[in-house]
This record gives C-alpha cells, sequence and structure tokens, in this order.
C-alpha cells in the first residue's frame, strides 16, 4: 500500500511541475507599424530601378523587455497599403516584390498606385507568416524591402508603404 502512495505522491509532484512551467509562460501581443517614405522623380519614357528597405525589430513596443525571452511567435495579422500619395496619377510600378528577409509577400506587375491608395492588403498564407515569424525569432529583426521598377513620366511621385504587423509572442519567464 505504501507503494502506491508513494507513486501517487510522486505523480501529483511531476503533474505540478509541468502546470508549474505553464505559469512561468506569458503570452504578450505587439503591434508594429512601420512606413517606407518613396520618393520618385519624373522617369522620362523609361523605367527607374528601385530598392527600399527598412528594418522591423522586436526591441519596439512592449515586446522590449522581453526580446531575450521570446520563445514563439504567431503573426495574428500582416497587411500593407500605399498611403500618402501625391504627384503624377499615372505613375506605375511596372514590375515589382515586397519581401519580408527572402519571404516574397507580392509580386506587382503595372501596378497604379494612385489608384491603390488606402486599399488594404492582407498577407493570409501561414507558410510565409510562420517564415517570418520565424525570422523574427531567430533574428529579432526582418528586412522588408520594396525592389523593382517605377514608372512616371507626367512628373514626380511621393508617396508611402504602410506596413502593419499584430502578433503574439510567447515568453518564458
Amino acid at each position: 500500500m505504501k507503494k502506491y502512495i508513494y507513486i501517487f505522491f510522486f505523480s501529483v509532484i511531476a503533474t505540478s511541475c509541468g502546470s508549474l512551467e505553464d505559469l512561468l509562460e506569458l503570452k504578450v501581443e505587439n503591434s508594429l507599424t512601420e512606413s517606407i517614405p518613396v520618393s520618385v522623380p519624373q522617369t522620362s519614357n523609361a523605367p527607374v530601378a528601385f530598392d527600399l528597405p527598412a528594418t522591423v525589430e522586436l526591441n519596439s513596443g512592449d515586446l522590449a523587455q522581453y526580446k531575450d525571452k521570446i520563445t514563439a511567435i504567431t503573426i495574428n495579422s500582416l497587411t500593407y497599403k500605399f498611403i500618402d500619395f501625391t504627384g503624377n496619377t499615372a505613375g506605375t510600378i511596372p514590375t515589382g516584390t515586397l519581401k519580408f528577409d527572402d519571404v516574397i509577400l507580392r509580386e506587382m506587375a503595372d501596378f497604379n498606385i494612385s489608384a491603390n491608395e488606402g486599399t488594404v492588403f492582407e498577407i493570409t498564407d501561414t507558410t510565409k507568416l510562420s517564415q517570418i515569424a520565424s525570422n523574427l525569432i531567430n533574428n529579432s529583426e526582418i528586412s522588408i524591402s520594396l525592389i523593382g521598377t517605377v514608372l512616371s513620366e507626367a512628373g514626380a511621385m511621393d508617396f508611402k508603404v504602410e506596413i502593419f504587423m499584430n502578433m503574439t509572442a510567447t515568453i518564458n519567464q
């Protein structure tokens, strides 16, 4: 009978330790917004190459204090939009790619920036979102780039690409 009591006692302790680890785990939600300013001069009948980089770091917002304790990240939503457009409304991106590190979020072809101003483009591909989350965990930052060519024959254009990411991080205390 004593054996059964010891076995029961040790099984309760082992189960409690697992629960204790759960208590030391914290979920923190954080939202990051990054704006990439773009200024395009008049291009005179030929597309001009561009490469616009930006960096998103975990050192900002609610996650900064937990940066070294993050064990998992779930990206709840990832969107981008073109905002604050001024200038040539006929200007286009003949070819373009929006990337987070090596993860291609969108390929653009003959994309009219003015006509799409304010339109929210949502990234829902779970494989891409998981790759981005993994890159954030491993590097504490991620590089965003908008690369391609732009064509603006009738005058200059200025706009911003605004990227919004909401995520939940798992923190071990």
